[in-house]
């Protein structure tokens, strides 16, 4: 009897193997076929805090949308030993983060093209970089989006007629609509021969409620006009803070639908925010 309990027992157990064995669903191929792999390259100036949400999103991407990822970190210049890995290893898209990073490997991406790079700058682009090949993409915060930033600010000082003084380099031009031809004499370039003498007498002569500072100026300068006891306005100072929730959403958005929009991108409000640091 014991023996014929064991028999059935055995058989039940062998038909319940048998049955979940054929419920067990197959792969989707298509599923297969969509799987992206990534290449993320990072920084030593990235925060921990960012790595971590990054790191928990690439997670998820694996988990729940079987992409692959490797990451390289603390990176300044991509080694001979990493380029020969991104050769040989057929990655879908390199992120690539951080403003130095970006500098330093817009020129290797451009010799990569069987590799789409998407470059994350994270730094306000008062000069554009150039971008050559269809498998790069830049994203950044341009010189047209700075000024909106400013507009605002400077055309309440025009309406309200404080004056201002400019500073800048020949490489930065002060916006027409910000300082018209008739007070050029309010625009001082502090890479001229001799300057610093000639804007202290346009100081004293025009008696400017603010010192603003349009260009990239050194530490030393900018404490040169300061001494000046006139306020100042360092404009050249705006940063921006990537917001990485919507830099990796539509990143994100890009490798479901495959699109691929190469050259110099803007970051939409959901990808950035502008720091005037006033």
């Amino acid at each position: 009897m014991k023996k014929l309990k064991r028999l059935f027992v055995g058989i039940g157990i062998l038909g319940l193997l048998s049955g979940c064995g054929k419920n067990i669903p197959a792969i989707d191929p298509v599923l297969l076929q969509g799987k992206s792999s990534i290449l993320v390259v990072t920084g030593q100036e990235m925060p921990d805090n960012v790595k971590a949400a990054l790191q928990t999103t690439l997670v998820n991407w694996r988990d729940k949308k079987q992409t692959a990822f490797e990451w390289m970190d603390n990176t300044t210049a991509l080694t001979e030993e990493q380029l020969t890995k991104i050769k040989t290893k057929s990655y879908d898209y390199i992120l690539v983060a951080g403003h130095n990073l970006v500098q330093n490997t817009l020129p290797t991406a451009a010799n990569i093209p069987e590799r789409k790079w998407v470059m994350l700058d994270d730094q306000l682009a008062r000069q554009s970089p150039v971008v050559s090949g269809s498998n790069i993409m830049v994203k950044l915060v341009p010189e047209d989006r700075f000024r909106q930033e400013w507009n605002e600010w400077v055309g309440q000082q025009l309406d309200n007629g404080r004056p201002i003084e400019w500073v800048t380099t020949s490489a930065y031009p002060i916006p027409s609509e910000w300082a018209p031809s008739e007070e050029a004499d309010y625009i001082n370039l502090a890479d001229a021969d001799g300057w610093y003498t000639q804007f202290q007498f346009q100081v004293r002569s025009h008696g400017p409620a603010w010192i603003t500072v349009f260009a990239p100026l050194e530490a030393g300068q900018l404490q040169r006009l300061k001494n000046m006891q006139v306020p100042v306005i360092n404009m050249a100072s705006t940063g921006i803070e990537l917001q990485w929730g919507g830099i990796l959403a539509s990143i994100e958005d890009m490798m479901a639908k495959k699109a691929w929009t190469p050259g110099i991108q803007t970051y939409s409000n959901t990808e950035a925010k502008i720091n005037k640091n006033l």
